[in-house]
């Protein structure tokens, strides 16, 4: 399998080259162009989410962590709480999802389990798109590039395991082939379906698909317009200039 700087580099080249054909067909603003490079960063170690002592898995639950004692705290500011009380609550909310709540995830996971998978890849981002339009209240054809972008890191991801898993200086296939780009984890049945069903939920919030009707023919004609340019690299950088037959 892929290590984590490769699997950082790989989504790093993927999602940059998204972003930036984004900003280019004047789909977004160069001011979204870092979100979308960040969300496929995020979708290229996303994966190993699973993996025991993983650098993904600890900042993900110090995320979540964080993110709980905030809310603990706004919540109980609003009984009138003091400091000292406050910063216990926090502490402890923090505590709950960063070490109770890891220590279940780890027991109910195996790593290259239902996270490495097709199935996973869709429903996070399904996920992200669905978060994106309703929490953030992005419009709907951004809310999709969110989306798009986290799926097509978390895809990298799966990709670069696979071919890392193929040894052509030995000639031959490591065990791990074919536990990565999989369409769902067969050796967890219960948990695919619950992955599955998760997913099937997630498509009732998903924003309006009007901006995908029109995409493969949209894309392919912005793509043809924007991806070389009309005449010579870089001119407007470096504009020739011209001399009349009278000039010196």
């Amino acid at each position: 399998m892929a290590n984590f700087k490769t699997h950082l580099a790989g989504a790093a080249l993927v999602s940059g080259a998204a972003a930036t054909a984004a900003v280019a067909m004047e789909m977004i603003a160069v001011n979204q162009a870092p979100i979308l490079f960040g969300l496929g960063m995020i979708g290229g170690v996303l994966p190993d989410v699973d993996a025991e002592n993983s650098t993904p898995l600890r900042l993900v639950f110090n995320a979540l962590g964080l993110v709980s004692a905030f809310w603990a705290v706004e919540y109980a500011s609003q009984l009138h709480f003091s400091i000292a009380e406050l910063f216990l609550l926090g502490i402890c909310a923090f505590s709950l999802v960063r070490y109770l709540l890891l220590a279940l995830f780890l027991r109910l996971t195996e790593h290259r389990g239902v996270f490495h998978s097709l199935l996973a890849a869709l429903a996070f981002s399904l996920a992200t798109v669905s978060a994106s339009h309703r929490l953030i209240g992005s419009p709907p054809t951004l809310a999709w590039l969110h989306g798009l972008c986290l799926g097509i890191g978390y895809l990298t991801h799966l990709v670069l395991d696979e071919l890392f898993s193929v040894d052509l200086v030995g000639r031959r296939i490591k065990r791990s082939f074919g536990t990565a780009l999989k369409p769902i984890a067969f050796n967890n049945l219960k948990t695919s379906l619950a992955l599955g069903l998760l997913t099937l939920a997630l498509a009732t919030t998903l924003p309006d698909l009007q901006p995908l009707k029109r995409t493969p023919a949209h894309f392919y004609t912005s793509l043809k317009a924007h991806l070389l340019p009309k005449g010579d690299w870089f001119a407007n950088v470096w504009p020739k200039k011209r001399f009349s037959l009278g000039e010196r």
